[in-house]
């Protein structure tokens, strides 16, 4: 005991897993753990939040890294998707009357497939039929009826006309074209030839006719010319209803046969939009009756060309369904776990293709689905971080979470002018999303809606009691690893080697972590160092050595920084005193393990009215919660010693050799400690280091990483030489959370070193700086040949000072 104080005891700086806990001789022995375990809070809210599917109750799980969020919402909605959910496929056609905007269809699940495959088929009839159809000889007959009425109208024309010229000396005949062609003319008649304009003038020159017969025969044929030409004009005029009616034949032949291939389709599907889209098709095909035929003819013959193919895939493509979403085979609710969300993945896209001139284009047929539309009817699963860091996806998500719509389009389509722009999806998918607690609660605050949002809030821990029902939990857990990932079960010494780390990581003797990740890592290095060894166990040697092994791969820094302190490159005392300096104590983080280090603290005083100067915080290196410790020991010195006086003084206190930042409140108690023996010029010992943060009334709170903080002392205090003085004062709270290194509660147990808790600032002042802190009487004062005393003594000389000054 020193100044009335208690160090502790070895047994007290660690709490050992008894080995009585452990009712089996290895891990073997045990049900694999196959439940969540420890969050009973969180599960509770996600199954809530799965079983309701009104608007707005998605779910955010938040929590730290490796306490089975992603496990656990896996099991929840493994339970949850047994449940007959109502699924839909979806398919898009083509939009004959706006070519832009394609028409959304919705199935029940497994219909869409069917759908498609009918309409694949009946194309595939038509394809095949009406081409046959055009050979079959009653449909040839009835065409060669119309062609033979229409020709015979034609030809009484001509006959008629004929039989009109013949008296008046001319005749009707056909004249070769050079291209080949023949064409009906007029051609006089001499000496009952035939003969043309052009041999009248070669008769006309060898005198074998006489110029006025010339002329007389020009002019009557001017005029029947005109008669020949009415003729043509009532032709075309027959050719266009010839045309007409032989379009009208074979569209009501091939009308009946597309209505007769079309109608299982329609039977099938009573829908509107399907009718309208089946009606459409057959439209198209009827009025391009002409190339579907010649296309499908040339494929059934096998006389193709590349020119021929594009073609055809082009008309096909106006008859495609797009079945975006296909739910044949499922039947149960999606569960998504949407890893890697970019825009394209989540909400789906349009794709562009290359066509024959090489050009970039697109159309319905390209419209992909993403994990959302697929997730329909079911849960999708995404990291907040990866929704929230990119605002496209953030602001088209929050459509689908307020309205249930989903736009399937490309982020650059509100630049582009010729794109296609499908209509929205009505969808119903629960989303859950993983982040930090900080996240969800500052979007609480921020965004007007996510309260309509995000209803629940699964809040994982990441740390329980320690009970013998986690112990045994813990132990299931290491059997479940050995049987999932083939590694070595644990003895008893090797599963309390790592139930005991999962306790120390939570920095409490009473509580075990529920990280089960960060657990399964030193399970998987333990395994690997039991392999080496040749053992068929993991025991709590193999442990210590994964530890051992992860905490040199980690400590280069730590190294380093001992061996300056050694060589007396960064300055710390462990022997002797010395006024207005202290030895606080920090801690560094290097991924998944800690260390702590001693730091020296300096504090000087003289006359002036500045009051406290943090350094760190004039040069900005001071976090908030550093500043408020600084500013809570000018309260404290004020509640001690301004109550019958003023205090007037000028002081500053500063980290030396720290050229980062400082933040938190655990050294409260090392600042407050040199700024009185400072003021009191009582030196300060020198062997020993603080830790504690402390309020305006001087009591002594817990702080954080108190393990390394001890250890990182006891490390330098070693590597100078142990002395049997040297020694470190952590809060009394901190007591139940320390878990202690070997060689710490070695030195103790032979009282090497020595670990002090300490309730109240006077514990800390009469240990460090040797002298009775001293209490306050009734007068004002505290007792003579105390710290405080000498505090008041010389405060009350700065102020007068401090005035002179003034």
């Amino acid at each position: 005991m020193k100044n009335g104080i208690v160090p502790l005891k070895a047994s007290e700086l660690r709490w050992t897993c008894p080995l009585s806990s452990l009712p089996f001789k290895t891990t073997r022995e045990l049900q694999p753990l196959k439940r969540i375990v420890g969050q009973d809070r969180a599960v509770e809210a996600l199954r809530l939040g799965a079983r309701i599917r009104s608007q707005g109750y998605n779910i955010w799980a938040s929590g730290v890294v490796g306490t089975g969020r992603m496990t656990t919402i896996r099991q929840i909605l493994d339970e949850m998707k047994q449940s007959k959910p109502e699924l839909f496929d979806f398919a898009f056609v083509h939009n004959f009357r706006q070519t832009d905007t394609p028409v959304l269809l919705r199935f029940q699940a497994g219909e869409g497939r069917v759908f498609r495959r009918m309409v694949e088929d009946a194309l595939a009839v038509l394809g095949r039929r009406i081409p046959q159809l055009f050979e079959e000889e009653q449909f040839q007959v009835q065409r060669k009826e119309i062609i033979q009425r229409y020709q015979s109208r034609e030809q009484a024309l001509l006959k008629e006309l004929d039989a009109k010229l013949r008296p008046e000396g001319f005749v009707l005949g056909q004249i070769q074209e050079d291209d080949g062609t023949a064409r009906t003319e007029i051609f006089p008649l001499i000496d009952e030839k035939p003969r043309t304009l052009d041999d009248l003038d070669e008769m006309l020159q060898k005198g074998e006719i006489k110029l006025g017969q010339v002329e007389k025969i020009r002019d009557a044929y001017l005029k029947h010319k005109e008669e020949l030409n009415e003729i043509g004009s009532r032709s075309l005029r027959i050719m266009a209803e010839f045309r007409n009616e032989l379009s009208r034949h074979d569209r009501n032949a091939v009308g009946v046969l597309v209505k007769t291939v079309f109608h299982d389709v329609r039977v099938s599907f009573p829908r509107d939009r399907v009718a309208q889209f089946l009606d459409d098709v057959a439209n198209h095909i009827i009025s391009h009756l002409e190339e579907f035929v010649r296309i499908n003819s040339a494929r059934l013959g096998g006389v193709t060309d590349e020119a021929l193919e594009e073609h055809a895939r082009a008309l096909e493509r106006l008859y495609t369904v797009n079945l975006i979403i296909d739910n044949y085979d499922t039947k149960e609710a999606p569960v998504i776990i949407e890893t890697s969300p970019t825009h394209a993945t989540l909400f789906g896209t349009i794709e562009k293709r290359i066509d024959a001139k090489g050009f970039a284009v697109t159309d319905f047929t390209q419209i992909r689905a993403g994990s959302l539309l697929r997730a329909n009817g079911g849960f999708i699963a995404l990291n907040a971080m990866d929704v929230l860091t990119d605002p496209v996806i953030w602001s088209a998500l929050k459509k689908v979470l307020l309205y249930g719509r989903l736009e399937i389009q490309t982020p650059e389509s509100q630049f582009q002018l010729n794109t296609v722009k499908p209509e929205y999806i009505s969808v119903n998918v629960k989303i859950i999303l993983l982040g930090d607690p900080s996240i969800y609660h500052a979007l609480w605050a921020a965004e007007e809606d996510f309260h309509k949002m995000f209803k629940i809030h699964a809040e994982f821990d990441e740390e329980t009691d320690r009970s013998q029902i986690m112990i045994t939990h813990m132990s299931s857990f290491f059997a479940q690893m050995a049987e999932e990932e083939d590694l070595l079960h644990c003895d008893k010494t090797g599963a309390a080697g790592l139930i005991e780390w999962a306790v120390a990581y939570t920095d409490s003797q009473e509580k075990i972590t529920l990280q089960f990740s960060y657990v399964a890592d030193l399970m998987r290095e333990a395994s690997h160092y039991a392999h080496q060894a040749g053992a068929n166990l993991i025991s709590r040697t193999h442990v210590k050595q994964a530890l051992d092994e992860r905490l040199w791969r980690s400590n280069s820094v730590d190294e380093r920084l001992r061996e300056q302190i050694t060589k007396g490159v960064l300055l710390i005392d462990v022997e002797g005193k010395r006024v207005g300096q202290i030895n606080g104590l920090t801690v560094y983080q290097s991924g998944i393990v800690s260390y702590g280090k001693p730091s020296r603290i300096t504090a000087t005083v003289s006359a002036g009215n500045a009051g406290l100067i943090n350094i760190e915080r004039e040069v900005k290196l001071s976090g908030a919660i550093h500043n408020k410790g600084v500013m809570i020991l000018s309260g404290l010195l004020r509640s001690l010693f301004s109550r019958s006086q003023p205090i007037s003084f000028t002081a500053s206190i500063a980290f030396e050799q720290s050229y980062g930042g400082i933040d938190g409140d655990s050294a409260s108690v090392a600042e407050i400690v040199a700024l009185l023996s400072a003021i009191s010029n009582i030196a300060v010992r020198q062997d020993l280091a603080v830790t504690g943060s402390i309020n305006q009334k001087g009591d002594i709170q817990a702080i954080g990483g108190v393990n390394e903080k001890i250890i990182g002392f006891f490390e330098v205090c070693k590597d100078k030489g142990l002395t049997g003085t040297q020694g470190v004062l952590i809060p009394h709270t901190n007591i139940k959370d320390l878990m202690l290194r070997d060689d710490v509660i070695d030195a103790v147990r032979k009282k090497n070193f020595s670990i002090y808790p300490i309730r109240r600032l006077e514990e800390a002042v009469s240990l460090l700086l040797g002298t009775p802190a001293g209490k306050l009487q009734p007068n004002g004062m505290f007792p003579e040949k105390t710290v405080y005393a000498k505090v008041q003594h010389n405060l009350n000389v700065l102020h007068e000072a401090s005035k002179m000054k003034g």
